[in-house]
């Protein structure tokens, strides 16, 4: 998966990489899509040079905003913690331990439920972080639930042994 050796605890192991929804492109879709019908536009035929330098620089932007989004962002379920990473550049990351979740929540606008995308909400105690454009974001608050579940039970085994 996306996690090195070296960025894992003793005895981790990735349960899951989160997808995120294509709907987190829409934004660079749009601006293709403006690109691509710019130069057909009937405004003037002296203004054909600037339609198209105009469409040039919409689909450059359109491609680092693709390039940013995509490359620079993962989120990972692992036996232990929850992590993501954010940035290309710079680098930006949050690792939660499983054991200090106290709650996952997941919001869905009515096109997240048709389109089965939604935000994740993981707190923490004072903290929440929200990680939004979750591909089937049900079935991986399950996953989460999961794993904190076998933290929990293996926990509670470990006391009643001791």
């Amino acid at each position: 998966m996306s996690l090195s050796k070296n960025n894992m605890m003793e005895g981790e192991v990735v349960i899951c990489e989160a997808k995120f929804h294509y709907m987190l492109y829409w934004l660079p879709i749009l601006l293709t899509l403006l690109a691509i019908a710019l130069p057909f536009i009937p405004i003037g035929s002296d203004t054909l040079k600037y339609r198209l330098i105009f469409s040039g620089i919409f689909l450059v932007l359109a491609l680092l905003w693709y390039v940013v989004i995509n490359n620079g962002k993962k989120f990972v379920l692992t036996n232990k913690r929850i992590i993501l990473k954010t940035g290309i550049i710079m680098r930006n990351s949050k690792e939660l331990m499983l054991r200090k979740c106290e709650s996952i929540n997941v919001q869905q606008t009515i096109l997240g439920r048709i389109f089965n995308y939604g935000d994740v909400i993981v707190s923490t105690g004072e903290e929440k972080d929200v990680f939004k454009y979750i591909w089937g974001p049900m079935s991986f608050s399950t996953k989460v639930n999961e794993q904190i579940d076998k933290i929990a039970s293996a926990s509670s085994t470990t006391d009643i042994t001791n």
